[in-house]
């Protein structure tokens, strides 16, 4: 029997060692989806606005269930070790909305969290000199990227506009 290995994950810093394999991607990357979760937990009680609330909830079940597809893909990767949780890890996302605020607000907050996640993931796959590294940071980016369309798509359907995006292809938590 393998003995359990405890890795050191954080969310995807500014600069990431250069030889981050696909394994310590999927690590990272657990951490995110449940950083992501509590950040749309904690807004979906914040906000008073009964739809905002709902919608808040829904992404909040999307970064879990991610969360859980996550993991599996590292049980299947590493050779069925389980990834070893940590809650200490898990970066805390500063909410500074007020509970009467707008659902534009709300959703302008949840657009530049996406977009930051985006970012962190495509500047991980920039430093990654490990290809299937690489490949796991710019298919969770494109994941993140599907988050900030929907979003978007939310937002301007508020103001009244028209907002067009394609998810024709599935990544690779929805395979």
């Amino acid at each position: 029997m393998k003995k359990k290995e405890k890795k050191n994950f954080t969310e995807a810093p500014e600069k990431l060692p250069v030889d981050v394999k696909a394994l310590d991607a999927l690590g990272i990357a657990i951490y995110n989806e449940q950083s992501a979760f509590d950040f749309y937990k904690n807004l979906s009680e914040t906000i008073q606005n009964p739809s905002g609330q709902e919608r808040f909830r829904f992404l909040s079940l999307e970064e879990k269930r991610h969360r859980a597809l996550l993991e599996e893909r590292y049980l299947k990767e590493s050779g069925g070790q389980s990834f070893i949780f940590d809650p200490q890890k898990v970066k805390k996302i500063k909410l500074t909305i007020s509970d009467q605020a707008s659902a534009k607000e709300a959703l302008h907050l949840a657009l530049e969290a996406e977009r930051e996640a985006y970012n962190s993931y495509m500047r991980a796959a920039s430093q990654a000199r490990d290809l299937q590294g690489k490949k796991m940071f710019e298919s969770l980016a494109s994941e993140e990227d599907k988050h900030y369309q929907i979003l978007m798509s939310e937002l301007q359907m508020i103001e009244g506009g028209f907002y067009w995006f394609s998810l024709d292809t599935s990544g690779f938590m929805e395979d």
